[in-house]
């Protein structure tokens, strides 16, 4: 007789527990089935690798590293500041044949190279750093992502430059030889550029062209370097 309660004691707690999981069940599925289907959100961060553009403005600052081909080669380091300002570092080495009637005209302005006759020249080192400020504004409305800037720095070139002559020693006789000569030279450069950023990896891609004056060897010698060039953003 008590086995015969306690097994129907139980049979009416399944029956009640059985009821209630079906009732939540129902109410469950009724909810989810009036709920309109929410898609996920990502927080925008200037971290993730699938931004497009890569530049959110709310983001900033960013930094970017890479490199530039041309004249010069040289890795460069960009610090976006705002939307429209940054300020950048590069340093690297020059196209040496681009500067070949350069030093060769400077020969003759070395006080040494008084009463030598230039003969030819070999560039040892040509080395070069500049520091800029860059203003953006927006590209095109129909071009996503491109920006253009205009830039104002100071560069500094260390150059080393070994220099042969012949000197005479009597009207049929003239003797060869060489020497080194430290050529440094600096002074302010100015620029103009594009960069476009529209990529699902955190890369932008840039173009500029540059003046630069020397105001050391040859006052007022300016010369114009073009350079393309890649950075990764973070």
């Amino acid at each position: 007789m008590v086995k015969l309660r306690i097994l129907l004691l139980v049979g009416l707690m399944g029956l009640f527990l059985s009821g209630f999981s079906q009732k939540r069940y129902n109410k469950s599925l009724t909810q989810s089935r009036g709920k309109k289907h929410q898609p996920m959100r990502f927080k925008k961060n200037k971290h993730m690798a699938v931004i497009c553009p890569i530049f959110v403005p709310s983001e900033y600052p960013y930094q970017g590293i890479g490199f530039k081909a041309g004249d010069p080669f040289a890795l460069t380091y960009k610090l976006y500041a705002t939307k429209w300002l940054a300020f950048s570092i590069d340093g690297g080495i020059a196209a040496y044949g681009l500067y070949k009637r350069r030093y060769k005209e400077l020969f003759n302005t070395l006080p040494e190279a008084d009463t030598l006759e230039y003969v030819n020249h070999q560039v040892n080192k040509d080395t070069h750093v500049s520091a800029k400020i860059s203003i953006y504004q927006p590209g095109p409305k129909f071009l996503k992502g491109l920006d253009w800037y205009v830039s104002l720095g100071w560069q500094f070139r260390y150059v080393n430059i070994l220099y042969g002559f012949n000197q005479e020693i009597s009207p049929t006789e003239k003797l060869f030889g060489s020497f080194n000569k430290q050529m440094d030279y600096m002074g302010p450069e100015a620029g103009i550029g594009i960069e476009y950023s529209y990529f699902n990896i955190p890369v932008s891609a840039f173009m500029e062209v540059n003046a630069m004056m020397d105001i050391v060897n040859q006052p007022y010698y300016t010369h114009f370097q073009f350079g393309i060039g890649l950075r990764y953003v973070f």
